[in-house]
C-alpha cells in the first residue's frame, strides 16, 4: 500500500512541474550586449579611453556593466580602472523627444553615473545631476 501511494505522490508532482511553463519572449541577439568606446577628457592626463559595455537579459531587461578606463599619458597607460555593477534605464524628456538615460550602480551615490543614448550608435555621459555636460569637449562613447 505504502508502494502505491509514494508513486501516486510522485506521479502528481511531476504531473504538476510539467504543467508549469515559462513565460516565452523573443530573444533578441542584438539587446544581450551593447559595447560603447571613446577618449573622454582627462583634467590631469591627456585622455581616458573609456568602454562601457551594458548587459541585458534574453527579455531585454537591464542586468550589470562593465566600465574600462584606461588614464592615458600620451600614447601609455597610467592607470587601468574596470568597475562591475548593476544598471538601470529608465526615459527622460528632452523638448519633444524621449531618450533613453542608463545608470550604472543607481544604488551608490558616489559611484553613480549616467548617460544618455543621444543618437542611436553613440551615448553622451551626463555629469553628476545628470544634465548634459555645457563644453567643447567630447562626452560620446560611439557604439562598437
Amino acid at each position: 500500500m505504502k508502494t502505491y501511494f509514494v508513486a501516486a505522490v510522485i506521479g502528481c508532482t511531476l504531473a504538476f512541474a510539467g504543467c508549469q511553463s515559462q513565460p516565452e519572449a523573443p530573444i533578441d541577439p542584438k539587446a544581450q550586449k551593447k559595447v560603447y568606446s571613446g577618449i573622454l577628457p582627462c583634467a590631469d592626463c591627456s585622455g581616458i579611453h573609456t568602454t562601457l559595455i551594458l548587459y541585458r537579459d534574453q527579455y531585454d531587461t537591464p542586468t550589470r556593466f562593465e566600465l574600462s578606463e584606461e588614464y592615458m599619458s600620451g600614447s601609455t597607460v597610467k592607470l587601468n580602472v574596470v568597475e562591475r555593477g548593476e544598471w538601470t534605464s529608465h526615459k527622460y524628456q528632452e523638448g519633444v523627444s524621449q531618450e533613453d538615460v542608463y545608470t550604472i550602480n543607481p544604488e551608490d551615490d558616489d559611484a553613480r553615473r549616467q548617460y544618455i543614448k543621444d543618437a542611436i550608435n553613440a551615448v553622451e555621459q551626463l555629469d553628476s545631476s545628470g544634465n548634459r555636460i555645457q563644453s567643447n569637449l567630447n562626452y560620446r562613447l560611439l557604439s562598437k
